[in-house]
């Protein structure tokens, strides 16, 4: 499987990182999709996790419901089918921070201002989406398989409970549909059980 890193380069995947690397491309794929059906999404973080990934956003006063988790997964279909070509860059702070200024990302430019004055901060663009992100990622769209999303929650901004509560939609990704579904044979939880009816609110960890 191949992978590309934020300075451009692309190698095989080490194998024990294989599902890491396709679970934060899925976050990225399904952030894209959340932004062309709600552009005024505003992205928080989006990692790999053991189980799968998330992406935490303020959707603004837009509830979802199970009806939009669903179209959600289908645009993500729709991005993998346009097979886009995923592409690093980087760039110093001042040039950074203006473009998420321009994309109106304002929690990635609040968390910017946590890093180190010298960071030099990388993308990665797929299409018309461009998310911060040290990488590695898949190298195209339709490399990525397997996957649904799975709920939705509420998750603080920073894990404060002083802070806006966001919307984090979850999701499972796999190498592909044979791995995908013994994971989901031998999950103590079917994924068709875990619908938006299920959110709860929680803290981000």
């Amino acid at each position: 499987m191949k992978i590309i890193y934020k300075d451009g380069h692309v190698d095989e995947c080490p194998q024990d990182q294989e599902l890491h690397v396709i679970r934060h491309t899925a976050a990225h794929i399904m952030a894209q999709a959340i932004k062309r059906l709600y552009p005024q999404a505003d992205f928080a973080f989006g990692p790999a996790t053991e189980n799968g990934f998330y992406y935490d956003v303020d959707l603004g006063d837009q509830k979802l419901s199970d009806e939009d988790l669903a179209n959600i997964e289908k645009e993500m279909r729709k991005i993998v089918k346009e097979n886009l070509p995923i592409k690093p860059f980087i760039l110093p702070r001042a040039e950074a921070v203006k473009l998420m200024e321009e994309r109106k990302e304002n929690y990635k430019i609040e968390h910017m201002a946590d890093l180190a004055d010298e960071t030099e901060f990388s993308f990665f663009q797929q299409g018309e989406y461009v998310d911060m992100c040290i990488g590695p990622h898949l190298t195209y769209t339709k490399a990525l398989k397997a996957f649904k999303i799975t709920q939705q929650s509420g998750a603080y901004w920073k894990n404060d409970k002083e802070n806006k509560m966001l919307t984090r939609i979850n999701g499972v990704a796999f190498r592909n549909q044979e791995s995908w579904m013994h994971g989901r044979r031998s999950s103590r939880r079917p994924v068709s059980a875990i619908t938006a009816r299920s959110a709860r609110k929680w803290a981000c960890s």
